[in-house]
């Protein structure tokens, strides 16, 4: 008897670490869409996409986002908030000489570029900010909660960044030079931007690291390449994407560099990157070694997280790729296309459509 009881005690105890070990995995996303994705693979169910609703696309469209619930749309100097099935929820509309809009994961930027006039709206487009720069801006983006706004003059250009209260945190001027592109780190402590001059006959791209107080930290000249993306990693190291090559930097070091062909888009995770590019997927770790390459049949050039994959478009075809394995692919005219936590919104040519994933049963061939 006193077996027995020993053997539950000790069954009761592995079933509780059992239980509490699953509910640990289960409470990341990207783990939950990996069970169902099992449970739809062993169940003899095949993913397909399932349109959730659709509106005409009237050619006035000319910038468009979905966030959780909301489909945001530029026209016309006027933005447009809406529910996910097309229910209009406000309509403001901006008398602006050369409107602009940036979508940021905090704020919808809503700008005046000849004035510098921004509005920072929220996703129910409740204004929450207004910046009055009073001078012409060429670009702004929303990195991490900085906003960086680039300047141009004829013979100068600028790189202005304020923190989420409002302080500048770095101003930043470059003679005989264009800058590229820029970024800041999480906290906002660190900032890098690129720049292109020519030396002579020679291109030659320059990646600038700045500290707090407008300090350089470190500089690191690239000859006959042109940056086109850069940022920070979670421990601060800068990845770097120039038209032919990949570069992992530390402390002002380039610690390896890989080229790849007809480079598309490239993400940055939390521990690897991932590079578009000719027919390839290549995904790399931090160490610069190869961890896994997906070839293409089909031409695509963007990619997307989604779902705890990816998810890869070109002009008429999309894909969504789990680990090594193509789960779905569907054809359709594209601009672009937009995600959000478990929605796609396609933007076509005609019409703008908004999916979800779903599964039906696979037909058997007998």
């Amino acid at each position: 008897m006193e077996e027995n009881k020993k053997f539950g005690s000790k069954g009761f105890k592995i079933f509780i670490i059992i239980f509490l070990t699953l509910s640990m995995f289960l409470l990341k996303e990207e783990n939950q869409n990996k069970l169902i994705n099992f449970i739809n693979s062993v169940s003899g169910k095949e993913k397909v996409l399932e349109l959730v609703n659709s509106f005409k696309n009237n050619g006035d469209i000319q910038n468009i986002n979905i966030y959780d619930k909301t489909i945001v749309k530029w026209s016309n100097n006027k933005i447009s908030f809406m529910k996910i099935d097309g229910t209009p929820i406000l309509e403001k509309e901006f008398n602006f000489t050369e409107p602009y809009i940036s979508y940021g994961d905090k704020y919808i930027y809503v700008a005046d570029k000849s004035t510098g006039d921004i509005y920072c709206l929220d996703k129910n487009g409740e204004t929450k900010d207004r910046l009055q720069l009073n001078k012409e801006i060429f670009n702004l983006k929303e990195s991490h909660e900085n906003l960086i706004y680039h300047i141009k003059s004829p013979d100068t250009e600028n790189i202005k960044i304020i923190d989420k209260d409002g302080a500048l945190i770095l101003n930043q001027s470059y003679e005989g030079e264009n800058i590229l592109t820029y970024n800041t780190n999480n906290q906002g402590n660190l900032s890098a931007i690129s720049s292109l001059s020519l030396n002579g006959e020679i291109l030659k791209s320059k990646i600038d690291c700045y500290g707090e107080n407008n300090e350089k930290l470190n500089s690191i000249d690239i000859d006959s390449e042109i940056i086109i993306y850069l940022d920070f990693t979670a421990k601060d190291d800068i990845i770097a994407l120039s038209d032919s090559s990949l570069y992992f930097i530390k402390e002002g070091k380039t610690i390896w560099e890989k080229q790849f062909d007809l480079i598309k888009d490239i993400y940055l995770g939390k521990d690897k990157v991932y590079i578009l590019y000719s027919n390839y997927l290549e995904i790399i770790g931090f160490d610069g070694k190869s961890e896994n390459k997906i070839s293409f049949t089909d031409d695509y050039k963007k990619i997307l997280p989604f779902q705890g994959g990816f998810l890869i478009y070109g002009d008429n075809k999309v894909v969504i790729i789990e680990g090594n394995k193509e789960i779905l692919k569907h054809e359709d005219n594209i601009i672009r296309i937009l995600t959000n936590k478990d929605q796609i919104l396609l933007w076509g040519p005609e019409e703008i459509k908004v999916y979800r994933i779903s599964s039906k049963n696979k037909v058997k061939n007998v």
